[in-house]
């Protein structure tokens, strides 16, 4: 992608001689340039850039452009009523599937309240000034807080020193979804076209490829209906149905594979009589599989098997019941994720309703994922798990939403919540089924350059007794004021304790400490050196500030501290975020954002700022 990039490095907010001096130089450098090079001249370099490369010598609006692959959003959060910070944009799912990276402005060092940019990489160049004002005029549709002055080709962008935070560098913004395009007419002749063609005569298995699932239970009837205690029994039923007929596969053994093109016929159903189930099965040499019916559907329809079972179950108009003790622990979570969706939870569980209402979404979905496995403990009793690692459950939650793609630092956000909270827990290593930790957690170790194995997560029975422990987790987490990205085995040791930091992050010092990247405190082997020096000086720094004028800001504690400890202030500020619960318990100390009335209270000097302040009340 090409850009002009001002070959003027700055290490504050360019001043109006500074700004005259890039205008009159800045298009003598057009760059070829690659979107991590360009991050980091823009917010390492402190360099300035216009985003459109021009037709003519000249920086103005009205300049025809020759192409342009990047837009920017600018939040500057004046208005304190209608913010958008960096915390909203963590958990906003557009942002995690479209935008390249972040970086905070200059302004944003001096500043309580985030003031930053988000660069988005376009799916394909645009040619057209008028486009370009489309995709703005569509981005500040759906973002009114971002300024919206910033929409014009020839806009400078200022950069900073601070660095930048990526958020996916393969995220490309789909132009067409925010340009104005009626697809009305074609959408009509397709669907014209397509009930044409899809009929009855179809198998069904390739009408459930094709959605049409309207069509299957017309054909199915009432001939499988069943009533089923739980989703296990629902399972079973189905993998004892004779596929061939139930999906309508071909007669003959062998037929041509489902899954791939070939033109020798490779694949055959049988009857496992030792199991009571068919099987499907494939003999290629290039593509063998062997599964019943559950895994079948869940590798031809790209879904999970508990959706499978789901399906079935719809297709035959069958009823789970939930009567068994299995049923009412998948009962309690449909509850649970029902009132979530409709806001009743902010009713019973507000506190709970206030961590989880950005994730409305996202929850259900994974509290689904989390009831994919069925075993036998120890006791004989049926307990549901789920293994999926980060990046499977981020790929499956981007599936079951239809988005392009999540992120896993927002799949790892949502999933540190529900842990905390303990509304899905991690099993400890004693307690895996045997299988999976013979198959899966043992293979992992024996592979040297794997920092940690896979999480296995089982889902709370979400009694009303268990959700009101939960009630209480999150309600400690807003009192301390915690913070999306600042969950971890330190910041929950502080506040909880060790026991359940070490349920809920059972392999978050360990892998370091023997691979000695890391050097625990002496005095406590909970905490790092690091992070135990950190808070020495972060403890010095507020109480001198706090005797000498009773109060002190926090972001100025966080530059201080930086400064001492000679870190970035964002590295600083994260860190600072997961001590600084313990500290305002250790020494009795005050936080909030400053009123008027606080101002006044506190006799603060000083203009009067709405930022977060540390103070101590005899």
């Amino acid at each position: 992608m090409k850009v002009y990039l001002s070959n003027i490095p700055n290490k504050e907010k360019p001043n109006q001689y500074m700004v005259k001096k890039i205008s009159n130089t800045i298009l003598n450098n057009l760059r070829e340039i690659t979107i991590q090079e360009f991050a980091e001249e823009l917010a390492v370099n402190g360099k300035t850039v216009v985003l459109a490369e021009l037709s003519d010598n000249k920086l103005s609006k009205m300049t025809k452009i020759i192409g342009q692959e990047l837009v920017m959003l600018d939040f500057d959060n004046k208005d304190e009523k209608n913010l958008y910070t960096i915390e909203d944009l963590e958990a906003d799912s557009f942002m995690q599937e479209n935008a390249s990276f972040i970086y905070r402005t200059f302004s944003d060092m001096y500043s309580e309240i985030d003031k930053f940019r988000v660069v988005f990489q376009l799916n394909t160049a645009v040619t057209d000034n008028h486009e370009i004002e489309q995709i703005y005029k569509g981005l500040f549709k759906k973002y009114p807080q971002a300024d919206s002055s910033v929409g014009q080709t020839s806009r400078l962008f200022f950069g900073s020193n601070s660095g930048y935070e990526v958020i996916d560098w393969d995220n490309r913004l789909a132009v067409s979804g925010l340009l104005e395009i009626n697809n009305t007419e074609s959408t009509e002749i397709a669907k014209i076209i397509s009930g044409e063609i899809i009929d009855d005569s179809m198998a069904n298995y390739e009408l459930l490829k094709l959605g049409r699932l309207d069509i299957v239970k017309n054909k199915l009837g009432d001939n499988y209906k069943q009533v089923f205690p739980d989703d296990y029994n629902a399972m079973n039923y189905f993998k004892s149905l004779d596929m061939r007929e139930f999906l309508e596969l071909p007669d003959e053994n062998p037929f041509l594979d489902i899954f791939h093109e070939e033109d020798n016929p490779s694949a055959s159903v049988f009857y496992a009589e030792e199991h009571g189930i068919y099987l499907y099965k494939c003999f290629s040499a290039s593509n063998k599989y062997c599964g019943n019916i559950i895994s079948l559907l869940e590798r031809y329809l790209k879904i999970s098997s508990i959706e499978v079972v789901n399906l079935l179950v719809e297709l035959t108009g069958s009823n789970v019941t939930n009567t068994s003790q299995l049923g009412q622990s998948k009962f309690n979570a449909q509850k649970f994720k029902r009132e979530l969706q409709s806001g009743e939870l902010k009713q019973t569980y507000p506190e709970l309703y206030q961590y989880f209402s950005k994730y409305q979404v996202e929850i259900p979905i994974i509290l689904d994922f989390m009831y994919d496995y069925v075993y036998t403990d120890e006791n004989g009793e049926l307990r549901y798990l789920n293994y999926y690692s980060i990046n499977n459950l981020a790929k499956q939650l981007a599936r079951a939403t239809n988005k392009k793609k999540i992120s896993i630092d927002r799949t790892r956000q949502i999933l540190y919540h529900m842990i905390v909270t303990e509304v899905v827990k991690k099993k400890p290593e004693a307690e895996i089924p045997e299988n999976i930790f013979n198959n899966l957690i043992l293979e992992q170790k024996k592979d040297s350059n794997k920092l940690r194995t896979s999480n296995i997560y089982e889902p709370t029975n979400l009694t009303d007794e268990n959700t009101a422990v939960s009630e209480e987790i999150a309600k400690v987490l807003r009192e301390n004021k915690v913070t999306v990205g600042s969950l971890s085995y330190e910041l929950v040791y502080r506040l909880f304790g060790e026991e359940k930091a070490y349920h809920d992050f059972p392999q978050s010092y360990e892998p370091l400490i023997q691979r000695k990247m890391i050097k625990m405190s002496k005095t406590n082997s909970n905490i790092s050196q690091a992070s135990e020096k950190l808070e020495k000086t972060a403890v010095k720094i507020i109480m001198n500030e706090i005797e000498k004028k009773g109060y002190v800001y926090e972001k100025d504690v966080i530059s201080k501290v930086a400064k001492a400890r000679r870190l970035k202030i964002n590295d600083t500020k994260k860190k600072f975020q997961k001590i600084r619960v313990d500290i305002y318990n250790k020494y009795d100390l005050n936080t909030c954002r400053l009123t008027k009335e606080l101002y006044n209270q506190l006799g603060i000097k000083e203009k009067y700022s709405s930022k977060n302040i540390i103070y101590k009340v005899i």
